[in-house]
């Protein structure tokens, strides 16, 4: 009597567990590429956002570092001359448009705009003088203009006393988009070389 061969194969049962765990699998596999690929963008981004800081503040200290003597500022506006690469004097402006912070070059060749930093809620400049305090406002009229009403004239001219020199300018940042946190500070501070002659003020936008 001839013995009957054993079928092989799968039961539907074991077809439908092995359906299932590979299913798993790809579930599992696509939840970790997804999650990878969103801490790289988180990545790129805050890198990308950093660099774009650091930028800004690097041209802020080099400005300040090649000051002549010349600086006016009052809250998120700043106005200074500067020595260029050819070693001509340029002004340059520093303003807060909306939540952008700009900066504006005029010279021999004419005027030109860029963008610093976007997503700033609010800047802040703030000048330290020989005294030992800080100050909002940059240049400080002296006594007799506070006793006529004048206040600190960014526009125009404002004589100081020779004892009131600037030592230090800082710029004080509130940030969006960094780090997931609502406004984050940001401040750079830069030394002014000590001078003993007054610095003239010059012309900010209002």
């Amino acid at each position: 009597m001839t013995a009957k061969r054993r079928r092989e194969g799968f039961t539907l049962v074991e077809v439908l567990i092995a359906l299932a765990l590979f299913a798993l699998i790809g579930v599992a596999g696509f939840t970790l590429l997804d999650g990878v690929l969103r801490t790289q963008n988180a990545t790129e981004t805050r890198l990308a956002r950093m660099a774009e800081i650091q930028r800004a503040m690097l041209v802020v200290t080099s400005d300040l570092d090649q000051l002549t003597g010349s600086v006016a500022g009052s809250g998120g506006g700043l106005s200074l001359r500067k020595v260029d690469v050819s070693g001509g004097i340029v002004s340059v402006r520093y303003d807060l448009a909306g939540e952008t912070l700009t900066r504006t070059v005029s010279g021999p060749g004419g005027e030109r705009s860029q963008t610093l930093v976007t997503g700033v809620s609010d800047a802040r400049w703030s000048f330290h003088r020989r005294r030992g305090d800080w100050l909002d406002t940059w240049p400080v009229p002296d006594p007799l203009g506070a006793s006529s009403g004048a206040g600190p004239q960014l526009g125009g001219a404002t004589r100081l006393n020779p004892d009131e020199g600037l030592t230090a300018v800082a710029l004080d940042l509130t940030l969006t988009g960094l780090d997931d946190r609502p406004g984050a500070a940001v401040r750079r501070l830069v030394s002014i070389p000590l001078t003993d002659a007054p610095q003239a003020p010059v012309t900010t936008a209002p």
